[in-house]
């Protein structure tokens, strides 16, 4: 592979990224294909759904202008592609349908033409036009998001494009189910039919609830029928949305919303212009001259079409209306129902106010769908019932609407458990880092009470290998480097974990060793950590010290020659050119307290710093300018990141 193949390449995941639920849905992708065949000027769909058991593969196949093997590989070489910018707004229809007015294209990217790949990996397309017919395999690439092959030219007279799956698919809707989907979308047009499985869908293949007949009478001009459909889901965007126009069995103009329906009806830009659709029967306009020669659309002067859209346009609106009246009651008791476990057990005066709620986002908020209703709901039902109740209401009313975006990124990758579980730890150690601040600076600080529990909770801060929970203080360890010391010794029943010195103290770690069978069979790993008082300089003799410990517990048959043994001499400076001393399995290690409280930031990403506005910290003190001044000692000769 050449540098320049290299810089070239597509990540794998590239493809479903660009077409989304296109490749991933295939509802999604049904519709992407048969809307393609409406921008080829197709007049006819014919759909083959395929069978759970493999028999009978994905095809769809339209009668549209098609393309050619140029054309082809141009427009499928080329990620977004502009269809208007490279072939107009409208398309011209077949020439043998030359007496129809041009077709408004809605494609606009080129993500549909990858619908295939929702049914099939790889999957054969044969387009006809041009005198020609070729078929190419398109597979998904390796270093390219997909790639194609040909696989078949020949001589022909038609036109038109068929997409066959190759691999079996893996259904999870029935054709009856796709019918429905493509009921709702392309019924607009009656040049335009769409078959599947040979059945042709019709208003029939449209649930009730999503289906509503009316009539308006216009006087003087007569009645007009209107059928509105609505989408179970908002599409992308309008196309074969908005109102659409019959007259004598044909379409007038394109299907959309377009000029006074802005201001009469409803914006096109919202959500609901992606949902509902209205076909208007007015076969009257056709006596009445109304209608352009070239269908393209109506007479403006014309004084019925003026009467009669003014018409069809309230009508319209109050239809939307009293859709959005029903479907409010009908969320409404939805809401309700669900949540009467939970809403019994909270107190009548929360009751009534969570009911109150209900009704008043139901009807104040007609954009809002009855998915987020009940999820708001069913949020203030819990905070009803919560011990908390709504401090995390005000929580998220002081958040700006980034960190709004921001915390819904996070609950999507994190569950609140689990968020909970990691950002608890990453307090505590935090909290652990700011204790390391304060107590390690101060010469005050008592090494038994303060500073060798500390370092207990800290032995992480020496690198990964210390990470293990089964690091303990060892007391019978510590009886016996009490007897080496001797005299020196200071008594203490309160910590007999650590051994206490003039000039410091010292605390002994193990993990334990086991053998093939699980059982317990001496020490796998000791750390020793000894502290020195303030003024201390960490010399040879203080390294010297430690190796005693090491003889002493070897003599006693406490460790053995397996036995990994980490000391670390811990001051608050060191003696210039000190070094770390290593023999066999032991290794000691001199190391400032400085350089430890630097290493405990760089294990934790330097977070200490990053977060030092985390209400935690700012509750015990923390100063975040405090980190911009470098480390008063650092420790020559060793790194800080372990």
């Amino acid at each position: 592979m050449t540098s320049q193949e290299t810089l070239y390449a597509f990540d794998q995941r590239f493809l479903d990224r660009h077409a989304g639920p296109i490749i991933s849905d295939l509802s999604v992708a049904i519709v992407e294909l048969v809307a393609n065949a409406w921008d080829a000027y197709a007049t006819t769909v014919d759909i083959t759904w395929p069978t759970s058991d493999g028999e009978r593969r994905f095809a769809i196949k339209d009668n549209g202008r098609g393309m050619t093997a140029a054309q082809f590989e141009q427009r499928w070489g080329v990620f977004d592609y502009n269809r208007v910018a490279a072939e107009g707004e409208y398309v011209a229809p077949p020439p043998e349908l030359a007496s129809l007015a041009p077709r408004r294209a809605y494609g606009r990217n080129g993500r549909g033409r990858h619908g295939g790949f929702a049914f099939s990996n790889p999957y054969d397309i044969t387009i006809e036009a041009g005198g020609e017919q070729v078929t190419y395999r398109v597979s998904r690439g390796g270093l390219r998001p997909f790639d194609w092959q040909l696989v078949k030219r020949e001589e022909s007279a038609g036109h038109g494009v068929e997409i066959r799956a190759v691999e079996p698919t893996r259904l999870r809707l029935s054709a009856a189910d796709i019918r429905e989907v493509l009921g709702t979308r392309f019924l607009t047009d009656p040049n335009f039919r769409v078959f599947v499985d040979g059945q042709a869908v019709t208003f029939d293949d449209i649930p009730r609830d999503f289906l509503r007949e009316s009539f308006v009478d216009i006087a003087g001009v007569g009645r007009a029928t209107i059928m509105m459909i609505e989408s179970q889901r908002a599409d992308r965007s309008t196309r074969q949305h908005g109102i659409a126009w019959h007259v004598n069995n044909r379409l007038v103009g394109n299907c959309g919303w377009r000029g006074t329906d802005y201001e009469r009806v409803l914006d096109g830009r919202s959500s609901e212009a992606k949902r509902f659709t209205f076909i208007v029967f007015a076969d009257f306009l056709a006596g009445a001259d109304a209608v352009l020669a070239d269908w393209s659309g109506f007479q403006q002067s014309n004084a019925a079409w003026q009467k009669t859209q003014v018409a069809v346009q309230d009508k319209i609106r109050e239809e939307i209306a009293a859709f959005h009246s029903e479907r409010r009651r009908e969320t409404k008791d939805v809401v309700r129902e669900r949540y009467a476990s939970t809403v019994t057990r909270i107190a009548p005066l929360a009751r009534e106010r969570w009911n109150s709620f209900v009704d008043q986002v139901i009807d104040t908020c007609p954009g809002i769908s009855s998915d987020q209703i009940e999820q708001v709901a069913g949020i203030l039902a819990n905070l009803e019932a919560s011990s908390s109740q709504y401090s995390l209401l005000a929580k998220l009313h002081g958040l700006h609407p980034n960190e709004l975006d921001q915390l819904d990124g996070i609950l999507a990758d994190w569950s609140v458990a689990t968020a909970k579980i990691a950002l608890d730890e990453i307090q505590t150690r935090l909290k652990l880092i700011h204790e390391l601040h304060d107590k390690l600076r101060d010469e005050r600080a008592d090494e038994v009470r303060e500073l060798q529990p500390l370092i207990e909770r800290s032995l992480w801060v020496f690198g990964p290998e210390f990470e293990s929970i089964e690091f303990t203080s060892n007391q019978g360890m510590s009886t016996v480097i009490k007897k080496l010391l001797g005299g020196s010794v200071q008594g203490s029943g309160n910590r007999p974990d650590f051994v206490i010195m003039p000039d410091g103290s010292v605390g002994l770690f193990t993990r334990p060793a086991y053998d093939d069978s699980h059982e317990l069979v001496g020490v796998d790993h000791l750390v020793v950590v000894e502290l020195k008082r303030p003024g201390i300089p960490i010399g040879m003799d203080q390294k010297n010290q430690a190796w005693k410990y090491v003889v002493e517990l070897q003599t006693h048959g406490l460790i053995d020659d397996s036995t990994r043994v980490t000391c670390f001499v811990m001051g608050s400076k060191l003696t210039p050119r000190e070094g770390v001393r290593e023999e066999g399995r032991t290794k000691i290690i001199p190391m400032a307290y400085e350089t430890f409280i630097r290493r405990a930031e760089t294990r934790m990403l330097n977070l200490y710093a990053k977060l030092s506005q985390a209400p935690f910290l700012q509750d015990a003190g923390v100063d975040a300018n405090a980190f911009v001044a470098e480390p008063a000692v650092l420790q020559p000769g060793l790194g800080l990141a372990n």
